[in-house]
């Protein structure tokens, strides 16, 4: 006697159906997963060396009072669970699963995280009454965009009046790093630039990045059109690769204890044209205040995870809340207010704000992102007219420093007060 009963033709036909219909989803390929423009798949192994260092108490914090812009906005893909913490490994296919974290227990001893750089107190004692207080410090210093014949790719330039110099702003954070390096020196700290010159760091052009963009675009849904291509070529360069790039030179190269992004302002000119405007302000950025579309690219959330479990944040808020002082009484500007979208306050300094940039997010030590003096205000156009002079000079009816020294020594009095205090 059969064991099996018979299988009616239909059924049979509709159950092979199903399996081939199985098979084909077993054998699909995962899609390319959602990475920010020229990021890398991340490794989420490499978060191995950080299990049972952080407590839950405190990494929940770190994640909702500045990294998450809000509850929903790591909604889904951070899960906090009672001694581990979930974290999506590809945003948009699930089924490759979660990483694990362990958290450390209140009472339990874990080794230090994993990290370069240096807090004040793993830096040796100062002798008494020294004269160099960076002594040992390690500072690496970006001069934000590129000079040269490279502002046109880069659009961060621009005239306002026909008998004037054009305000270059890769050029102008080139001056002012140079002033940092050489005082920062003499004050005893190591000082690197991740540029010497107006000349770009990546090796890719906007030539060789059309296929990488035309990627991008499809990938995003995007239409890639010509022009759009070109755009996202050209954002691709001056903004991706080229801070990417300089990420593997702090990163790999100087391994600096604090890196600083030196940078000038710029308010918007509704007419599409350069425009004077009446803003000008002072605002420092540290890392934080990721939206759901940042969390939801893999590499992104794997890199603020990073900065979670190495803690950068307390240390890029002690420093920023002084330096940012010291720059407001050297420049004499009102501070510059966020929405709470793009960028979130942190503390009750109205100078400090948290935003996600690519150098304070990829800059794998504590980073000071320096935004002061609009470019299209006139007193800032006029002092940039006037160059770099010695002394002071009379700027309307005030005695001042040129703008380049007045910007360092904004920085330069803050970071010898800091170390000073905390050493």
């Amino acid at each position: 006697m059969n064991d099996f009963l018979p299988i009616p033709q239909n059924a049979r036909l509709g159950f092979l159906l199903l399996m081939f219909v199985f098979s084909g989803l077993q054998a699909q390929e995962p899609p390319f997963p959602e990475i920010a423009r020229l990021g890398r798949v991340p490794d989420w192994s490499q978060l191995d060396a950080y299990q049972s260092t952080i407590t839950r108490e405190e990494f929940f914090y770190l994640l909702s009072h500045c990294y998450s812009r809000s509850p929903e906005d790591s909604k889904g893909y951070l899960r906090i669970q009672e001694d581990r913490v979930l974290i999506l490994k590809q945003s948009n296919f699930p089924e490759l699963g979660w990483y694990d974290l362990r958290f450390r227990r209140e009472d339990g001893l874990s080794e230090p995280a994993p990290k370069f750089w240096r807090g004040p107190l793993e830096l040796r004692d100062l002798p008494a009454n020294t004269t160099k207080p960076l002594q040992g410090v390690r500072i690496a210093l970006d001069p934000g965009h590129i000079g040269g014949k490279w502002v046109t790719w880069d659009d961060r330039h621009f005239t306002i009046g026909a008998d004037t110099l054009p305000l270059k702003e890769g050029e102008m954070t080139l001056l002012v790093a140079k002033i940092l390096q050489r005082d920062l020196t003499l004050l005893g700290a190591e000082v690197y630039l991740t540029r010497e010159t107006n000349n770009p760091t990546t090796t890719e052009r906007i030539e060789t990045l059309q296929g990488e963009a035309k990627s991008f675009l499809l990938r995003r849904g995007q239409i890639p059109s010509e022009g759009a291509i070109v755009s996202t070529a050209k954002q691709m360069f001056a903004i991706s690769s080229e801070i990417r790039s300089r990420g593997e030179i702090v990163n790999r190269t100087i391994q600096p204890d604090l890196a600083l992004c030196l940078h000038f302002d710029a308010s918007p000119w509704p007419s599409g044209r350069p425009s004077f405007r009446s803003s000008n302000h002072l605002h420092l950025l540290i890392n934080g205040c990721y939206s759901r579309a940042e969390i939801a690219e893999d590499d992104t959330r794997f890199e603020m995870v990073q900065r979670i479990l190495q803690r950068v944040y307390y240390e890029e808020l002690a420093l920023s809340d002084l330096v940012s002082k010291t720059m407001a009484h050297e420049t004499r500007l009102p501070a510059f207010h966020y929405d709470g979208k793009s960028g979130m306050s942190v503390n009750e300094n109205e100078f400090v704000w948290a935003r996600n940039l690519l150098a304070n997010r990829i800059f794998f030590c504590p980073v000071l992102f320096f935004e002061p003096f609009c470019m299209n205000h006139r007193e800032t156009h006029l002092r940039v007219q006037e160059g770099e002079y010695p002394g002071l000079r009379e700027i309307n009816g005030i005695y001042r420093k040129n703008i380049y020294q007045e910007y360092a020594d904004g920085i330069t009095s803050g970071l010898v007060r800091y170390f000073r205090q905390t050493r």
